[in-house]
């Protein structure tokens, strides 16, 4: 694949400073250019070069195709905001018109710092979400765009105190409990799933409550429904002759991503290791070890498309080992 053209930058300037003893120094100053973006199509193995424009945080960005079997070019979409106000904006580039234009949309929670972990396209519509506060999500390609909240699923067992500890304001402690949660899309429906640590329990000061992973399933977009898929404790897993063959220690993962089509599979990472596990069988279906370690927060699930790979003989059309269908990427 050959890269787009990269924009020009400013080419670097000759300052002159005299120093206290009379002596004239010389030094070069260079700007550090703007960064370039660009939209790669795998498939054809070609990259569109987006034309230069005020993006604030490319964290913010996705990406859509044009709406219709027949239609062809996509739009890529900045949510731009100001924390206090209730309106914000999207920044749209069409392929179909070269050019960006600028839309406004509200923002549900003003007061809110949003931090976006990923931007996903699911059923004609662009998908922001925060895994601390919830989902925003709209049809870019609207004239007037409306612009739809959905939170997240409240946990029954949730202990704030015990896991915000030693956070001294409501966002930051909503931020740490983020970092033990994952929202993706398996098998074309958004899921949730958290991890809760061990931790004492509310009524008996002595009694601890076990580790558990929980997902839940976006049943209705419009109404923000949950509902509870499964609930399992780590005890239960670590127990299996599937994990302790594997040699892995009991102790609490991070939870790294969802398998893209069988919600069942989980990836976690721990130490070294990065395993799947099919979470209604309690089983360890895969592990494989990284040298240079497993961060969770660089792994990608990705379903390749059909012209990238083709049908394996013998393997699974559900669970880990669909190789077609998930890929990690640093």
């Amino acid at each position: 694949m050959t890269p787009p053209p990269l924009s020009e930058s400013s080419p670097p300037t000759e300052r002159v400073r005299r120093g206290p003893d009379g002596v004239e120094h010389t030094f070069t100053i260079s700007y550090i250019p703007d960064p370039d973006y660009a939209v790669l199509d795998v498939v054809s193995a070609t990259a569109h070069r987006l034309p230069d424009h005020d993006i604030f945080n490319a964290g913010c960005l996705g990406v859509i195709a044009a709406p219709g079997a027949k239609a062809s070019g996509f739009m890529v979409v900045e949510f731009q905001f100001i924390v206090g106000g209730t309106g914000a904006s999207l920044h749209c580039f069409s392929s179909q018109t070269g050019a960006w234009v600028e839309k406004d949309v509200r923002n549900p929670l003003p007061r809110w710092i949003w931090n976006f972990n990923n931007v996903v396209s699911h059923n004609g519509k662009l998908w922001w979400v925060d895994t601390a506060a919830g989902l925003l999500a709209c049809d870019p390609f609207a004239d007037n765009p409306d612009m739809a909240y959905v939170p997240l699923p409240e946990n029954d067992d949730d202990n704030r105190d015990d896991g915000a500890r030693g956070c001294a304001c409501y966002y930051c402690s909503e931020r740490q409990i983020a970092t033990r949660r994952r929202v993706q899309l398996s098998n074309a429906t958004f899921r949730c799933v958290q991890i809760t640590s061990a931790r004492k329990t509310k009524d008996h000061a002595h009694d601890t409550a076990p580790a558990t992973v929980t997902m839940r399933t976006l049943a209705d977009p419009e109404t923000a429904h949950w509902t509870l898929d499964y609930k399992v404790p780590f005890a239960d897993i670590w127990a299996d002759h599937t994990y302790k063959a594997a040699g892995l220690p009991e102790k609490e993962p991070v939870l790294a991503f969802i398998h893209p089509n069988n919600p069942d599979v989980l990836y976690f990472s721990l130490d070294d290791y990065l395993f799947a596990v099919d979470m209604r069988a309690k089983k360890l279906i895969e592990c494989e070890a990284h040298e240079s370690g497993v961060s969770s927060s660089s792994l990608l699930a990705w379903e390749l498309p059909p012209a990238l790979t083709a049908p394996a003989a013998g393997v699974p059309e559900n669970g880990s080992n669909d190789e077609s269908a998930t890929a990690a990427s640093a």
